[in-house]
């Protein structure tokens, strides 16, 4: 007989997704609201990517922990392979998009982007080429999802299409201090705190 878990396992636990950080989800409103269809949360080789719109156009949101060198140094590392893979990728800081006029400007941006479509289209066989390797990409992500779930599963005795909900949707430590252990007055020292935005005026009468 089964043994029954102790205690159910997120969605991050068994498939490698995670519930969407209040900035994600204010961005995805942002999106919604302007007309630009997007998916979340896609797998593409070896990683989970925040949105992908028009299926080569890549935007990340990076919180407070994304400024420590060693997570910038995985940041690019990421990039790099996610754009030999055929896509472009947009990083968005979370603090740009704090606040209506910064959240306006990000989305004017993409806007533009997608007017003009992925880069190098203006070659002959390029884009067929940059679909069918970012297809190829995205073939491998389901893979690797799998290949996740059914290791958890494995390892917690589960059934793999046991998938719990996470309930919690509040940015958590770990999004802004990452999965290590890290000395707080090194990522005081590596952040620009001058670059925080002010509030604009609309903001500034809601308070």
């Amino acid at each position: 007989m089964k043994k029954k878990p102790s205690r159910e396992y997120t969605t991050a636990e068994l498939w490698g997704y995670r519930e969407p950080t209040p900035s994600e989800l204010r961005l995805a409103g942002a999106f919604k609201k302007a007309g630009i269809e997007f998916d979340t949360e896609v797998p593409i080789k070896q990683f989970t990517c925040g949105f992908l719109i028009n299926d080569w156009l890549i935007v990340e949101v990076d919180g407070e922990t994304h400024v420590i060198s060693s997570r910038l140094e995985d940041d690019d590392k990421r990039q790099k392979i996610l754009e030999e893979s055929g896509f472009t990728v947009m990083r968005v800081r979370a603090m740009d998009i704090l606040y209506e006029s910064g959240l306006k400007k990000c989305v004017a941006k993409i806007e533009r982007m997608l007017a003009k479509g992925p880069p190098g289209t203006e070659k002959v066989g390029f884009e067929p080429v940059r679909r069918e390797i970012a297809a190829k990409a995205k073939r491998q992500g389901v893979k690797e999802q799998e290949k996740r779930a059914r290791k958890a599963a494995k390892h917690y005795n589960l059934d793999s299409t046991t998938v719990a909900a996470d309930s919690d949707s509040c940015e958590s430590m770990e999004d802004y201090f990452g999965e290590d252990d890290v000395d707080f007055a090194t990522l005081l020292e590596q952040y620009d705190w001058t670059e925080i935005p002010e509030k604009d005026d609309q903001e500034r009468r809601k308070d």
